[in-house]
């Protein structure tokens, strides 16, 4: 969203603020005491607000974007390292590492040395998308560009719909 500035407006996060996906749930609940908790495990996290809680400080905004980014990070690193390796094996692509990033700018890049970066906002998408996201990154162990044969390759790894998941993904952000 852009204001009358043309300044980007994020979202409140407040009591009505909501994550909802395959690989991530958010909710923000109010509470009886007088100190924000945080309570996260695998794929969900629950924060307890204060009664007097001001959700339009921007101190505030920032703190609970740093919290939910931090399991955001956690989450991601046990999600998708495994699909990763499982999809590495399936394909035969092998890669040398992988890291989990904060990468607002793109889901996924790849080196020319096998290093294989992925934004930990791909827990926020749908499992078949984070796929493709993975095998996108795969196909570029083998083609490092964006040539007939990388999408021949990306094409035969996701039956043929490579385009149109690419087309799919358009319509995610990297944000909270």
């Amino acid at each position: 969203l852009l204001d009358s500035r043309q300044k980007l407006v994020r979202p409140l996060i407040d009591l009505n603020y909501r994550i909802e996906t395959e690989y991530f749930k958010l909710s923000l609940v109010s509470g009886k005491r007088e100190r924000f908790l945080a309570h996260s495990e695998l794929g969900e996290m629950r924060i307890i607000c204060p009664p007097t809680a001001d959700f339009t400080d921007s101190n505030l905004q920032d703190w609970l974007r740093k919290v939910i980014e931090e399991a955001l990070r956690r989450n991601a690193k046990i999600i998708l390292p495994p699909r990763l390796y499982m999809l590495s094996m399936q394909h035969n692509l092998p890669y040398k590492s992988v890291k989990i990033n904060s990468s607002s700018g793109r889901w996924g890049s790849c080196s020319t040395r096998g290093n294989i970066n992925l934004s930990y906002y791909l827990v926020l998408l749908p499992k078949h998308l984070i796929d493709y996201v993975l095998l996108h990154e795969l196909a570029h162990t083998r083609e490092m560009n964006h040539g007939k044969r990388f999408w021949a390759l990306l094409d035969r790894m996701t039956d043929g719909r490579a385009q149109a998941l690419r087309t799919e993904l358009r319509k995610y952000k990297t944000e909270i």
